[in-house]
């Protein structure tokens, strides 16, 4: 199809729309339009094609016999075309809404709450992908994601939802019987971490350690890091937003903390992307917070 050859696509639906209501004030109030424009695009049309496509029939307007032979075309067109987008908007509906996440979020902050949102939200079904590598949104099927960071990410809107600072944390049984004024007073303790380059990013960079000079257990993921940490195996540098159940219950102890300006956990989706759906579970995510 040669698509120069054809017409405006807004001079089609505003014929179409004239031909419909036998109107041109109605055909604009349909467009949500002015009435010149709709004959501004009919007399283009009759322009384009050399024919006479409108006339006056009483207080309205009807198709000559070449407007209604294009009518008919134009009705069966944009029926298809409505059809075709109904059907993608069911089978959009039908399929799970996904979510992409951290390992650590998922286990720590999103699996003790996430009851709630299948309780309030029955007919949204909700699949998690945790994760540590970041999403394409160009090439994945999700439709949000929870990311760690600054909040600034290109082509994508971000909302804060809990804030980054990291946290020194024990068993109570390995807490330090004085407060803790610095780093320095932890060189000699055994560390527990992730092997997700991030987590010793942060440990090595932002609390001032050197790999050569501490001791570290490594596990595969933070649930297993936190699982250790519980059993008194060590110390670990762990985000405050993610461990408030074992502060609160007395699991795990603050021993040392340490601001992380600006850094935090972000709802992130595609700009201009925000159906329903996922206006439902960003509230429903905030109002955990």
């Amino acid at each position: 199809m040669d698509w120069r050859a054809l017409p405006s696509l807004p001079a089609l639906r505003a014929f179409d729309a004239a031909v419909r209501t036998g109107s041109y004030s109605e055909a604009a109030r349909t467009l949500n339009v002015t009435h010149a424009a709709i004959a501004q695009h009919v007399r283009a049309l009759e322009k384009h094609f050399g024919q006479t496509l409108m006339t006056r029939a009483g207080q309205g307007m009807a198709p000559t016999p070449e407007g209604a032979l294009l009518a008919t075309h134009l009705t069966e067109g944009f029926d298809t075309i409505g059809a075709g987008c109904a059907r993608l908007s069911d089978i959009t509906a039908m399929r799970p809404f996904t979510l992409s996440c951290t390992l650590a979020f998922a286990e720590n902050w999103l699996m003790p709450r996430v009851s709630d949102f299948w309780a309030k939200h029955p007919d949204i079904e909700l699949a998690i992908l945790p994760n540590n590598a970041l999403v394409n949104f160009k090439t994945d099927l999700v439709d949000c994601a929870v990311r760690y960071g600054h909040g600034a990410w290109p082509a994508l809107t971000a909302t804060p939802l809990l804030t980054g600072e990291f946290i020194v944390v024990a068993a109570p049984q390995l807490a330090p019987a004085q407060p803790v004024r610095n780093m320095a007073e932890l060189g000699d303790v055994v560390w527990v971490t992730n092997d997700i380059p991030g987590e010793h990013h942060v440990l090595v960079r932002d609390f001032g350690f050197h790999a050569p000079d501490i001791r570290m257990r490594t596990f595969a993921t933070n649930g297993l890091v936190l699982a250790a940490v519980r059993s008194g195996l060590g110390f670990s540098i762990q985000s405050r937003s993610l461990i408030g159940r074992d502060l609160a219950d007395g699991t795990l102890v603050e021993v040392f903390a340490k601001p992380t300006e600006g850094l935090g956990y972000w709802i992130v989706h595609p700009e201009g992307a925000e159906t329903q759906r996922l206006r439902l579970f960003k509230r429903w995510l905030l109002s955990h917070v």
